[in-house]
């Protein structure tokens, strides 16, 4: 069959004509996008593409468009007789003359179902907003090609009416049917339980929003957070309110607010659901946010943000230990330079093992470290060294005081006799052993064993040839680690921290 075609290629060089009909009586009440589609067709079909299997492919990519946001547009120009689809495999659309179509309009038979549906449109709007055709096309598109029932999308636009007002946008109820349709939602009963829902959540959001500070109708994202907080995490809409105070920092948002109530679920293990609950969570939130804080405080560190990280140290510690002596271990670990939190968990942990879980048990230890502390280095001084005030010399000290029952005038003493020594603490550990085993208990009684002894070496020692020995390194010494007695080491300095 002859036929007459054109060279796809000179398109782009051609020119389509559109009818000022169609831009005065049909372009204006056209949903967004839906003009695009007309005129993009219109040249294909001027071009004589019409029966391309790709062509609305074509048409989808070339406008950015989904294929079924295409087709939903090729079916309202059905609708608005302005195309005429003639075949379907593939589909070929007949554009027809817009003024011949608004002719035919006049003198044409009626869609009596069309018309039933779009009256019954216009008295729900009365005189309050005038519809354009594109709105009752589109929302009847909602009954044939979603198949929702007519009294469903009448409770649709009365749903949309009283959530978004009275001038709300066809389009975004368009998501609303697309929804109902993915629900199978076919009956009237079935779209009230919905919408009852649905508008809750609307007024609750807006009702956020409000307390945001934001005069504005929300999003249908923001309803799905506040659906999905109030349905799946249980909170009531007062403890989302109560949790808006929350947002401190910054412009607050659904997604601010979104990441609150996720930390609220999870330290609160979805226990504070209602508004006193949320309340007492929340107060107990600030408390513990405060002892973080004072505790980062006592060993140097500001911080903006009190982190979960940092709550998680946090609350290992008070799984063992109260706040005071949290704080108590802190201020001990900031006498150290470049101290961090763990520190002082390696402090806290270190006292319960000994069993000091309250303040007074902590302090009353410290006062007794730092009397340790205070006469090891009277000890030092009079042995010539520079003090070593190290867990295993309170050790010796607490031994020699407490075990063998030495007074402090003897242990002066036995420091004394230590000045010329290289390793006091140990030196003083031999001697002081002798002065027990022989009970010693008196300066005089160990000042005269001293000097038995210390004639007996210069005895020995006289007929040594060319060997000159210092007496008090005739006792004999215990094998002890220099850092121990020459000074406190960086394990030293690490133990002490661990009072």
């Amino acid at each position: 069959m002859s036929s007459f075609t054109a060279d796809p290629a000179s398109i782009l060089w051609d020119a389509t004509a559109v009818s000022n009909a169609f831009l005065c009586e049909y372009m204006p009440s056209a949903p967004d996008g839906y003009v695009k589609v007309y005129l993009y067709g219109l040249m294909y079909a001027h071009g004589g593409m019409g029966e391309e299997d790709s062509l609305l492919d074509d048409v989808s990519k070339a406008l950015s468009m989904d294929r079924s946001e295409v087709e939903q547009a090729l079916r309202y120009w059905e609708r608005r007789r302005l195309l005429t689809r003639v075949k379907d495999n593939p589909p070929v659309y007949r554009f027809a003359s817009v003024q011949q179509t608004m002719f035919m309009k006049q003198s044409g038979p009626k869609d009596e179902a069309y018309e039933r549906f779009a009256q019954a449109l216009y008295d729900m709007f009365g005189d309050k907003r005038k519809l354009h055709g594109g709105d009752t096309v589109l929302a009847y598109e909602w009954v044939e090609q979603l198949k929702l029932p007519p009294d469903v999308v009448f409770m649709l636009i009365r749903h949309m009416i009283s959530t978004r007002g009275i001038q709300f946008s066809f389009q975004e109820a368009q998501k609303v049917a697309t929804d109902l349709n993915q629900q199978q939602v076919n009956t009237a009963d079935a779209a009230e339980v919905i919408f009852s829902r649905s508008e809750a959540a609307w007024k609750g959001t807006r009702k956020l929003l409000n307390h945001m500070g934001k005069r504005r109708n929300p999003t249908v994202d923001e309803i799905d957070l506040y659906l999905k907080w109030t349905t799946q995490w249980d909170f009531a809409p007062k403890a989302i309110e109560v949790a808006c105070a929350e947002m401190t920092r910054g412009d607050p948002s659904f997604a601010y607010l979104d990441k609150i109530l996720l930390g609220v679920r999870d330290r609160s293990q979805g226990k504070a659901t209602t508004a006193a609950q949320m309340k007492k969570h929340l107060s107990e939130g600030q408390d513990e946010t405060a002892r973080i804080r004072a505790v980062l405080a006592a060993i140097g560190m500001t911080v903006q943000t009190v982190d979960e990280g940092k709550r998680a140290v946090y609350r290992g510690m008070a799984s063992v230990s109260n706040a005071e002596v949290i704080l108590l271990a802190a201020n001990q670990a900031g006498k150290k330079k470049g101290a961090g939190l763990d520190d002082v968990v390696a402090l806290v942990d270190s006292w319960s093992e000994r069993g000091l879980k309250d303040a007074a048990s902590v302090s009353a230890y410290l006062q007794s470290v730092q009397a340790t502390d205070k006469r090891l280095r009277a000890l030092f001084t009079l042995a010539g060294k520079e003090p070593g005030c190290t867990q295993a010399n309170r050790e010796l000290l607490r031994k020699w005081r407490e075990d063998w029952q030495f007074s402090d005038p003897l242990l002066d003493l036995a420091a004394a006799y230590a000045r010329n020594v290289e390793r006091p603490m140990p030196y003083m550990d031999k001697l002081l052993h002798g002065w027990h085993e022989k009970s010693v208990t008196t300066i005089t009684e160990a000042q005269e064993e001293h000097e038995r002894f210390t004639d007996s070496a210069r005895k020995e020692h006289t007929a040594a040839r060319g060997t000159k020995k210092v007496i008090e390194q005739q006792y004999s010494q215990r094998d002890y680690d220099p850092d121990e007695v020459n000074g406190p080491s960086a394990e030293d300095i690490e133990e002490a921290m661990k009072l």
